[in-house]
């Protein structure tokens, strides 16, 4: 296959890479995607490093039978624990997700900075290292949300169930008094309006993928990797484990006539 016509990978732990993969398409839309969600080992946030290492390598070995041309992380976690290795082990660019900070560092007038993500993300404190090496004077306020991610993969999108651990996690952020949050898990997204409604006017809220679709522009160009067809690429949708239900909450991003769905597993 000519190379420039070689899908573009991206994976996650589950679902919400998806949103990465929506702005992907936005901006490269006649690119082909192969999406991997490894929806029989999610969470990752609540993963080992060790783990999360094993995990990627499965994935990234898929992504090269697969001949992909570049592959975008769409993981909060995998970016903070495992980038920095395994991006010297494969042959193609390897993209970690964006942290969002030069975008929200635009938008905040106090320069107080929220950070939404899983409880391994907040642990590596990766924001707040890249926010002190881009800039000293932003403050960054992490919020751990465990139980989120996980709400979201069961498809979980409204109601009290979800509305009560929302609560207690905009709270703190409210009474800190931060004007703009990152969503630093791609899961997030998908209740932003949640969000929102918490957190009234008073925060501004930031989605990485943006940054990152931006990036795998940038990167594609500098190769010379981009696909020149004028059709629209295909979207392949790979789980490995319940197909199904991903593919239903992808619907929720992309029309259902747009992409394929099929179930996987790992040798």
């Amino acid at each position: 296959m000519e190379r420039n016509r070689q899908p573009i990978g991206v994976f996650d732990s589950g679902v919400g890479g998806l949103t990465v993969v929506n702005k992907l398409r936005m901006l490269l839309p006649h690119e082909n995607i192969i999406y991997v969600g490894d929806t029989k080992r999610n969470p990752y946030g609540s993963r080992t490093p060790e783990e999360i290492f094993s995990y990627t390598r499965d994935i990234l070995r898929f992504m090269s039978e697969k001949e992909v041309k570049l592959v975008a992380i769409g993981c909060n976690t995998v970016t903070a624990v495992a980038y920095e290795t395994v991006r010297q082990e494969v042959p193609y660019p390897l993209i970690g997700m964006s942290r969002g900070i030069r975008t929200a560092r635009e938008i905040s007038a106090k320069k107080k900075i929220a950070v939404f993500a899983t409880d391994l993300t907040i642990a590596n404190h990766s924001h707040k290292k890249m926010a002190a090496a881009i800039d000293p004077d932003i403050e960054i306020v992490e919020q751990a949300c465990p139980a989120l991610a996980n709400l979201v993969e069961r498809g979980v999108l409204s109601g009290e169930e979800i509305m009560e651990p929302l609560r207690r996690y905009t709270a703190p952020v409210i009474a800190s008094g931060a004007d703009t949050a990152i969503f630093g898990c791609t899961h997030f997204p998908f209740v932003q309006p949640l969000f929102e409604e918490l957190c009234g006017d008073t925060i501004a809220f930031v989605d990485p993928a943006h940054e990152m679709a931006l990036q795998t522009l940038e990167v594609l160009k500098k190769g010379g990797l981009l696909n020149h067809d004028r059709l629209p690429g295909y979207l392949r949708l790979c789980f490995t484990a319940e197909a199904r239900r991903g593919g239903k909450l992808a619907e929720h991003l992309i029309p259902a006539n747009e992409f394929t769905v099929e179930e996987i597993s790992f040798a």
